[in-house]
């Protein structure tokens, strides 16, 4: 990829009600299809995009947890095919009797193109989530090649090291990520320093338990918005 635009990048920016995953996979399926309408071709929702977020166990989380081809699948496979775009959509993953904090990758033909595992967890993870066990994927876009991690990933040296390696030229983000009053921007572009390719990083907004996210959903090369959401609201936001 250029430094040119790269027109047609998305993200998708969402309030989950926590524990109500059939409403928010409605909700998201109407946001990512006013964007694929629109022209985004690749397009990337947060983490655990239709359950929320804090659950105090495995227990409290396994009615919502899903195998690959569920529910989440199930929605953004269709719209995938329909609009010949890629999506990327954080889920709750089953397998077996193992729960992860997983991403789909979905291609052009509604094709599961990359399953993710989030290998570095979040305190909040830790309560329910097995760590993850399969490699950070790399897949061919209309604006090169991609890779994929998940919130807390960008402050392990794994994946710095990963990025730096692989040289992607997108990083495609879902992350929950908290808001500690610091510019999330700067901090994932220091993260990530070194690279010149284009974070495409959706989150979540909004409260649970009292911690609140931070918003501001966006896509950044070297800290630089090419386009940002608030820190507050629904909605989706595209490159050109």
């Amino acid at each position: 990829m250029n430094a040119s635009t790269p027109a047609g990048l998305g993200v998708v920016q969402f309030n989950p009600r926590r524990g109500e995953p059939e409403r928010n996979l409605r909700a998201l399926a109407h946001l990512a299809s006013q964007a694929l309408a629109a022209g985004v071709r690749l397009l990337v929702l947060p983490e655990m995009a239709s359950t929320g977020y804090r659950f105090p166990g495995r227990l409290a989380l396994r009615p919502f947890a899903e195998p690959p081809s569920g529910p989440t699948f199930r929605t953004f496979a269709p719209l995938a095919a329909r609009y010949r775009a890629l999506l990327v959509v954080g889920f709750v993953e089953a397998d077996g009797a193992r729960l992860f904090n997983s991403a789909h990758v979905l291609g052009p033909s509604g094709e599961a193109v990359a399953l993710y595992r989030k290998r570095l967890l979040y305190v909040d993870d830790t309560t329910w989530a097995d760590l993850g066990d399969l490699p950070y994927p790399l897949f061919a876009t209309p604006f090169g090649r991609a890779t994929v991690g998940i919130c807390m990933d960008i402050n392990g040296d794994e994946f710095v090291e990963h990025v730096h390696r692989v040289r992607p030229d997108l990083v495609c983000f879902p992350t929950n990520w908290v808001d500690s009053g610091t510019d999330v921007h700067a901090y994932w572009a220091e993260r990530l320093a070194g690279w010149d390719g284009v974070l495409v990083a959706a989150d979540r907004w909004g409260e649970e338990d009292g911690v609140r996210f931070a918003g501001r959903s966006a896509c950044l090369r070297r800290g630089v918005p090419l386009v940002q959401a608030p820190a507050e609201g629904d909605g989706w936001w595209s490159v050109g």
